[in-house]
Order: structure tokens, then sequence, then C-alpha cells
């Protein structure tokens, strides 16, 4: 593959073209599945979030940031996710505080979908930071430890120990003592394989975009540089 492409082992050998859009993309994801997790869905007699449909996708945008535009860039993104993230509940907040107008009946539907307990909010950012952060670096360094080979292998790898983190830091901040241990351990599990596995199913399709979008970067890049979570 990179006997096509030009070679990049620094963040200043090139310019992208479409991380703007790539960023905008992965940012509307998240955005998307904040809100909806507030509703459990039946999936096969499990109860899940209903952002389970939407956030694997985020995991798998992170993997294809990581794998053209590199981890410095990716923490860009990722960044710029929880700055938007805490905007959000500053103004669903915000929202749910200003009096509703006479005639409008749906104050209490609204707060109850919209309003979060500062335990969930922190759960889920801190989830998402240490999750996001320990996926798109497991990806850099697996690439170079591979030469760019087997993307699908870098793929399935990150996202283990990316997802692992995430919902284990969430479930034990949001839940701890709230359930019975076996049952919050059976949720994790749960959870963390439902990511995976959709990780895997959109597997063909996620590594043939990121495989389409390098052509059009036209660039086969490495982190040899410093990383740096800042």
């Amino acid at each position: 593959m990179t006997d096509a492409l030009k070679v990049s082992h620094n963040d200043q050998d090139w310019n992208p073209k479409y991380f703007g859009i790539v960023c905008g993309l992965f940012c509307a994801l998240y955005m998307i599945s904040n809100p909806i997790n507030s509703k459990m869905i039946d999936v096969w007699g499990f109860a899940l979030p209903g952002g389970i449909l939407v956030f694997p996708l985020c995991c798998i945008v992170t993997d294809l940031m990581t794998e053209i535009y590199g981890f410095n860039r990716t923490r860009q993104a990722i960044w710029t996710v929880l700055a938007c993230t805490v905007l959000q509940a500053f103004i669903f907040t915000l929202v749910i505080y200003l009096p509703p107008a006479g005639f409008w009946q749906n104050q209490q539907a609204f707060e109850t979908i919209f309003s979060t307990s500062w335990r969930i909010a922190t759960a889920g950012c801190l989830a998402w930071m240490v999750g996001e952060f320990s996926n798109s670096y497991i990806m850099a360094k697996m690439k170079i430890f591979q030469n760019a080979k087997n993307m699908s292998g870098r793929f399935i790898g990150s996202t283990l120990v990316g997802q692992f983190f995430d919902t284990g830091v969430f479930f034990l901040i949001a839940f701890a003592g709230t359930m019975p241990v076996m049952d919050l351990i059976k949720m994790m599990l749960i959870a963390w394989t439902a990511k995976v596995l959709y990780e895997v199913v959109a597997l063909p399709l996620s590594v043939n975009v990121t495989k389409w979008l390098k052509h059009r970067e036209g660039i086969e890049h490495f982190d040899d540089q410093k990383l740096s979570i800042i």
C-alpha cells in the first residue's frame, strides 16, 4: 500500500485535505449519541442505552483518523468532542432551568430526556478520554509495528483495549454502589462485547472507507514523532 502513497513520519510533512470534515462527523456522532443514551432499548433480551447504536461509530472514526492522520491530530478531535460535550451539558441545563412558556406542557418530559446527573456526566467524560486516547495510541503504535500491514487487526485490537477501558471506567463511576456487583460486571461485559462485535460487523466497511480516504489524501502516515495528549 505504501508504494502508491507518499510516506510521512511527522505531522509537519503534510497538510490534510479532509481532516476538518472527518472531525466534524466525529463530533456530530458523539453529540447524537449523548441524548439518545437516556432511552434504554431491548437488544435480544439485554437492556442497553440507545447510544449503543451510534457510539461504536465514534470508535471506528477514531481508528480511521489515527490510521490516516496520526495520533496528534486525532487528539485534537478528541479534545474538541470533549469541549462540545461540556458545552452541550451547559446549554441543556440552562434551557431546563429557563421558565417554560405558559402554553407549553412538556417541561417534565424535557427534563427527563435532557437532564443528567453530574455523576453520569463525569463518568461519560472520563470514560471517553481514557477509551479514545488508549484506542488511538494503541492504533498508532500497532501501525508502526506492523509497517502499515493488517489494518483490520489494528482496528480490532485497538477497539478491544479502548472499549474495555471506556466501558469499565463509565460503569464503575456511574453505577458502582447502585446495584449488586455481579449485575454491574454483567452489564459491563455485555456493553463491551456489543461494542466490539459492532466493530467486527462494520469492519469491511470501515477498512474500505479508510483505504479510500487514505488514497484521497495520498499519504501513508507513521507516528514516528513525539506523541502527546495535550
